[in-house]
């Protein structure tokens, strides 16, 4: 079994790798970020980010900021990784 969290967005997948999160040491550097420049979608639970919402209002409310995802990359174990089909 995968120790990942995948949702699907309206054009894009978001992948959180729970083996690459360095949590609480990035200071939630993923959710802090969509609180800031998202819709909220993550929370804290256990340490660890998940979903706020359900699997089907995630993929009708995120804007797809990506701002998740660079802000893992900077401040995090790069553990977000958000798929944009081309």
């Amino acid at each position: 079994m995968s120790n990942r969290l995948i949702f699907k967005t309206r054009t894009c997948e978001v992948i959180i790798d729970y083996d690459k999160c360095i949590a609480p040491k990035c200071r939630f550097a993923c959710v802090k970020a969509d609180r800031l420049y998202g819709r909220s979608i993550l929370k804290i639970a256990n340490g660890k980010p998940v979903l706020a919402v359900n699997m089907d209002e995630a993929s009708r409310i995120c804007n797809e900021c990506l701002a998740c995802e660079i802000h893992c990359e900077w401040s995090g174990g790069k553990a977000v990784k958000v798929v944009v089909p081309l």
